[in-house]
């Protein structure tokens, strides 16, 4: 049973790596992008102990130390990073800097404890290191911050990802499979929000399409084909927003930009002037 389970969570975890993937080239957010470097960790932790489970543990210190690097670089600036995502921390934040030193000072020692035959236990240190010390700040962070979660796109998502990395970090003392079935209770998250999100695109979610002459005559962008289409739909500026994962400020942005492209004041004359052209 443990074998299936450890090979399900590295099946499920490659995949929700490429979903992120394609999430973050579709979005251009580095929210999705932090949420890639966690689940990319996860699909390392996988794989690593499928390889163990196969042939044997890992024991080559340079081989040890060189996927410790990478994997605690990953999980400690993903996890943390993904935490100041979820209680708005400003990219260019000082306290984002500071997690990124210690996250780019975990992998340097790591590599340093190549040469460094003393620490006789280096997996146990970078576990410890890149692994345990982020998720409890993380923790810390996300449960003192709380109010500041329950907003956004992802109000109900963000508090199912805390919740398990709860019972996981709890479970792990407990349960031998813990780690894996909270990596694949991860990436069905990812799936149900690649889903509910990805897939809700207006253009994605109907057949209306706007006539070529109206996109060309009016230089209409293919963002802004979007938001004409969803308003036809009736969706409201911050229905908008949380689908093309922007703010409201940004839609309004946009619908300014519209107006004056095709010479109307508001929805209404917009209405009419597209839906002459419409499908």
């Amino acid at each position: 049973m443990g074998e299936i389970i450890l090979f399900t969570a590295c099946l499920c975890s490659f995949s929700a790596v490429l979903i992120s993937l394609l999430f973050f080239l579709r979005f251009k957010k580095t929210f999705f992008f932090h949420v890639l470097l966690i689940l990319l960790s996860f699909f390392l932790i996988s794989t690593n102990n499928i390889y163990a489970l196969m042939h044997a543990p890992i024991t080559n210190r340079i081989a040890l130390c060189i996927l410790g690097a990478f994997l605690s670089l990953c999980f400690s600036f993903g996890i943390i990073s993904f935490t100041f995502d979820l209680i708005h921390i400003s990219p260019t934040a000082q306290i984002r800097k500071a997690f990124f030193i210690y996250s780019a000072a975990v992998f340097v020692f790591a590599v340093i404890m190549i040469f460094i035959p003393q620490i006789e236990k280096p997996a146990f240190v970078l576990n410890l290191l890149g692994l345990w010390i982020p998720t409890g700040i993380s923790l810390i962070i996300g449960i003192i911050f709380h109010k500041r979660i329950d907003t956004g796109v992802f109000r109900k998502e963000k508090w199912i990802f805390i919740i398990l990395a709860i019972l996981n970090l709890v479970l792990s003392f407990i349960l031998h499979n813990a780690p894996f079935i909270f990596i694949i209770s991860i990436s069905i998250l990812v799936y149900h929000i690649f889903y509910r999100f990805y897939f809700s695109s207006p253009i994605s979610k109907t057949e209306k399409t706007l006539q070529d002459s109206f996109i060309k005559d009016f230089s209409i962008t293919k963002r802004e084909q979007e938001i004409i289409i969803a308003l036809m739909e009736g969706k409201s500026n911050k229905e908008l927003a949380e689908t093309l994962f922007v703010s409201e400020k940004t839609i309004e942005a946009h619908l300014a930009n519209i107006y004056r492209k095709v010479g109307v004041k508001n929805r209404l004359e917009l209405f009419i002037r597209v839906s002459p052209n419409s499908n």
